[in-house]
């Protein structure tokens, strides 16, 4: 029998894991006798959420603590301190600091492997685990010291809270990033748990569940394969694996989006929206302000707005956007398909500005079409992001514009009807769901609380019944 102790590097603790939704159950039942005790719930909840990030990275959670503990201490000093230039250089040094564990870590072999392919070098290339989390966490610490600095929030003067606000384990592994403005407030004034409260809680996460366990899941297989060599297929079949990744991405990492806020509801705390149906933005800069909202919003506040947003002329608005969403695509990982990512989306931005700026939007005025329109470019640079080289997604493109023959698509039928329905029933949801939501949550609303638990519980074994032995971990636990 596994240890309750043991850690795996290799296949770290996540929200689909049932060893994770039994511990949970658990630890719920053990909470609700400490909700009328603040000190106990606190401490339980940090014990709770240090323990999973232990199952999810084992002994690096000592990085995790350590940047706690330096970042906490050094909010303090900035408040203390008159001097504006003894504040500058902490906040640079909480800044470096943290930037620092997320740069050896994530991108050291990326910064080795390109210095040795320059200037032909033969530095060896460390092998590091890159610790779960780590680009959220340093986000959160790095906008936390920053609006210290800033006056924008006061500094935290009881320890316990600042680790709950960090460890919070909802959003600890892969998000949203929560900012201390947003949250820290909660700590002392949580939600009360009522009937409304509690159906929403569960049908956020068995919804979550269901994406990935239902949908992300099976059509990865199937993008699985196509990219494993995109020059092995057709033009038709790597169009297919290009949307079928659009659908895949989206309804993974929301789906953890929706696990994280039902979690947080259920524990009485709010999470902020993470996803605002981007697939039906009708231009790139409404996309970035409906998908990844929390990871969109950072960078805007904490990168675009203080190089000067577009306070510094026309050029260097259009320079900043570029440079954010470069740094926006690095943040993802270490390889040049995401730096590529983001500049493509950088140059987006800038072609949807030059297009405002001289009043062209009356060219694309048919909702429809510009939804089109902006769903095919972000899915056609998703194949950047999902690639594993450059070479790669340049091969794959290269198919799906040159050699893709619509009259196979009924041989893929044949062959494949399960991902071709797949796709339908991920369009439907997706550019269908927006209509249907408000109808659908005044049903849910008015059933019984004892039915809805029913419901809930039949829908998660089908969802245990139906999902694949083999789970897949969520996207962005790599980032």
């Amino acid at each position: 029998m596994e240890s309750i102790w043991q850690y795996s590097l290799d296949k770290p603790w996540f929200f689909t894991n049932l060893s994770f939704l039994g511990a949970l159950g658990v630890f719920l039942m053990l909470y609700a006798l400490v909700l009328d005790k603040p000190i106990f719930k606190k401490l339980m909840l940090i014990a709770f959420s240090l323990f999973f990030y232990y199952k999810s990275s084992g002994p690096y959670l000592i990085i995790f603590i350590s940047m706690i503990i330096v970042d906490y201490n050094v909010a303090i000093l900035i408040e203390k301190i008159r001097s504006e230039i003894f504040k500058k250089v902490l906040l640079t040094i909480s800044i470096i600091l943290s930037l620092s564990f997320l740069l050896y870590f994530k991108y050291s072999g990326f910064f080795i492997i390109n210095f040795n392919s320059i200037f032909n070098g033969d530095i060896d290339i460390p092998k590091l685990f890159l610790p779960i989390g780590i680009s959220f966490y340093t986000f959160q610490s790095i906008s936390y010291i920053v609006d210290v600095y800033n006056k924008q929030i006061d500094s935290t003067k009881k320890f316990i809270d600042y680790v709950f606000y960090m460890t919070f384990f909802p959003h600890l592994v892969a998000g949203p990033i929560v900012r201390a403005r947003d949250f820290i407030y909660q700590i002392d004034f949580p939600l009360k748990i009522n009937k409304v409260i509690f159906k929403e809680s569960l049908f956020r996460i068995v919804l979550g569940l269901g994406k990935k366990l239902l949908i992300a899941d099976y059509l990865a297989k199937y993008v699985d394969i196509v990219h494993s060599n995109p020059g092995d297929y057709s033009g038709l079949e790597n169009l297919i694996s290009m949307y079928a990744y659009s659908f895949q991405i989206y309804f993974d990492f929301s789906g953890y989006s929706d696990i994280a806020i039902g979690i947080a509801l259920i524990l009485g705390y709010n999470l902020k929206e993470n996803f605002d149906h981007p697939y039906l933005a009708e231009n790139i800069t409404s996309f970035w302000r409906k998908w990844h909202m929390s990871l969109s919003s950072w960078l805007r506040d904490y990168l675009y707005i203080p190089m000067g947003g577009n306070r510094k002329g026309i050029f260097n608005t259009y320079l900043f956007l570029l440079i954010t969403m470069t740094v926006g695509g690095f943040w993802h990982g270490a390889k040049w398909t995401f730096i590529i990512w983001g500049i493509l989306h950088g140059i987006g931005l800038m072609v949807h500005k030059l297009v405002g700026k001289y009043n062209l939007t009356k060219m694309f005025s048919n909702k429809t079409i510009n939804v089109f329109i902006t769903f095919n470019f972000i899915s056609i640079l998703w194949v950047f992001f999902r690639s594993a080289d450059t070479p790669a997604a340049l091969a794959s493109l290269n198919k799906i514009f040159f050699d893709t023959n619509l009259t196979q698509i009924i041989g893929f039928y044949m062959a494949r009807k399960e991902v071709l329905l797949f796709l339908i029933l991920s369009s439907a949801f997706i550019f269908l769901i927006h209509y249907l939501k408000p109808f659908i949550i005044k049903c849910y609303n008015k059933v019984p609380i004892y039915i809805s638990v029913v419901l809930i519980i039949i829908f998660f074994q089908i969802i245990i019944q139906v999902k694949d032995n083999i789970v897949e971990p969520f996207i962005y636990f790599q980032f």
